[in-house]
């Protein structure tokens, strides 16, 4: 990528004694100075920090960032040198408290109704953050976003600042990365060239089976297709057999309720009683149980809970249904040490959901003691290599060696950077590159960005509180069928059928109503 040399220029507004630093430097593929300098308040792409109090005119301030990651053994090193750096530019010290995803959600509500001090805090859709709003656990942020956070807006997708939105208030800032993902079949790319498998044709599991079946056949002893969750989560067969996609609250991590995302003039809502999304289950479900009755799929489907991982790092595995972005298969092969490469084929149009688009966001916290100076650590996280940098990568020479301009290779045990913080915080535009990522990497990213389609309802958030009882009835009953989606259970499509009276008994119909209604609502609403 060609680099161009930072520039930067000092406006002191006398009047306000604020100070205003203005820095261009390359385009977003990385190739920006990381080092910290008295004079930058930021060093992305197309960055330019917010009018900030001079260091000197501000109170010292701790800023704790709760965010979701492993806890590592150098995390106060790595503080310690964010700390520096932002007393140095905003009077501020940080606390870094992170959370294994196994505790991030009850050790985080927990300060929540405790009144805990937190300042910035990571929020996710998937983590209750709408939910969280209406418990008044975040501030309303588009005023500290005007005033302290401009590098954030100009570096942003403008997409990101529409859907965190609740009521027309902003709540939460989205990690600069990929807006949306795609569905995608993963491929061992030594499997593919070895067997000529024409991965361009293969866009659902019927396609993929002839090829599960040739694999078994010569693999014997490798896993051709892993199953795991229990039978949580809906797969690929929306994506792969329909336009449908979710909307409304997911019921045993699975989708109840569906539009049409091409259909952009009139949202109508379905649900699984629905005689099309009823033909969809039945068909995916019956295929996987083929599948499985072939010995395609692992034995212990119906109740294994453990990760692919392993199995992938030894070989024993070489496809698998992910979902994808720029640049996902370099993170495949990171993840198995280099042992082999990974080639994918799309299945689906990316679509920028509302969901997707809050998949990873920083919110300030009521209890913040200083919600502005919260926001002025965000928008030097989102325009400045060097924190962000710091706070993903750890330091230079200790943690990871640099291997070009602006690229590394981490150091393995050091004690940090193994907690793969690069999607949690700031402007993963700005991260350093890693050993098998390309060097377009990020501006793929933004031709991504800019071309995923639109959902009609990108923005809106259902409210469940007057279906509150029929949800969690609904939940239970799709816990009960949950086995049907692993391939392990026989007679699927009789069990459809029986789950969906049940479904029926217990008020589906009711969820489907109030969603229909809401959106007809919003979408008034927006005109």
């Amino acid at each position: 990528m060609k680099q161009r040399k930072r520039s930067m220029q000092i406006l002191v507004v006398l009047v306000l004694m604020f100070s205003l630093v203005v820095s261009a430097c390359s385009n977003n593929g990385g190739n920006n100075n990381p080092e910290p300098t008295k004079d930058s308040g930021s060093g992305s792409p197309t960055n330019e920090a917010s009018a900030t109090p001079a260091a000197d005119k501000l109170d010292p301030y701790e800023v704790v960032i709760t965010y979701f990651g492993t806890p590592e053994k150098d995390v106060a090193e790595v503080q310690d040198k964010l700390s520096e750096y932002f007393k140095e530019k905003i009077n501020a010290t940080v606390k870094l408290v992170p959370y294994a995803s196994a505790d991030f959600k009850t050790k985080t509500e927990l300060s929540m109704s405790t009144g805990e001090k937190m300042d910035l805090i990571f929020t996710a859709s998937w983590l209750g953050y709408f939910e969280n709003i209406v418990k008044k656990a975040y501030l309303p942020l588009d005023e500290l976003l005007d005033e302290y956070g401009q590098g954030i807006k100009e570096n942003l997708n403008p997409l990101y600042l529409e859907a965190p939105r609740f009521k027309g208030e902003l709540y939460a800032i989205p990690t600069n990365k990929e807006i949306t993902q795609g569905k995608a079949f993963m491929y061992r790319q030594d499997i593919v060239k070895d067997y000529n498998i024409p991965i361009d044709d293969i866009n659902s599991y019927d396609d993929l089976k002839p090829y599960l079946e040739m694999m078994h056949e010569k693999n014997p002893d490798m896993v051709n297709l892993y199953v795991s969750g229990q039978g949580k989560g809906d797969g690929i067969m929306y994506e792969t057999r329909s336009n449908y996609r979710p909307i409304g609250p997911l019921i045993n991590k699975s989708a109840g309720w569906f539009y049409d995302y091409t259909d952009t003039d009139n949202v109508v809502v379905k649900d699984l009683l629905d005689p099309e999304i009823t033909e969809v289950n039945k068909k995916e479900f019956e295929v996987m149980h083929t599948m499985f009755e072939e010995g395609l799929i692992n034995s212990d489907a119906a109740t294994n809970t453990d990760k692919i991982d392993p199995l992938r790092l030894d070989g024993k595995t070489w496809v698998q249904a992910v979902t994808w972005k720029p640049g996902a298969d370099a993170e495949m092969e990171t993840s198995v040490q280099g042992k082999y490469k990974f080639v994918s084929h799309i299945l689906e149009e990316p679509v920028v959901t509302t969901d997707l688009a809050t998949g990873s966001m920083m919110a300030i916290s009521r209890t913040s003691k200083d919600p502005a100076r919260a926001m002025m650590v965000l928008n030097l996280l989102h325009t400045d290599p060097y924190p962000i940098n710091l706070i993903v990568n750890g330091i230079e020479g200790k943690h990871y060696t640099k291997t070009g301009p602006n690229r590394i290779e981490h150091i393995q045990d050091s004690g940090y950077g193994e907690s793969a913080l690069f999607w949690v915080i700031g402007n993963q535009l700005n991260n350093y590159l890693l050993p098998a990522q390309p060097d377009d990497l990020y501006e793929n990213w933004k031709t991504f960005n800019n071309e995923a389609k639109r959902s009609p309802l990108l923005g809106f958030v259902f409210d469940a509180t007057n279906v509150q009882n029929e949800v969690s009835a609904l939940n239970n009953i799709m816990n009960e069928y949950a086995g049907i989606r692993t391939g392990a259970v026989a007679n699927t499509s009789k069990l459809v059928d029986e789950r969906n009276a049940k479904l029926k008994a217990a008020g589906i119909e009711t969820v489907t109503k109030e969603i229909q209604k809401q959106i007809t609502e919003w979408q008034a609403n927006q005109k």
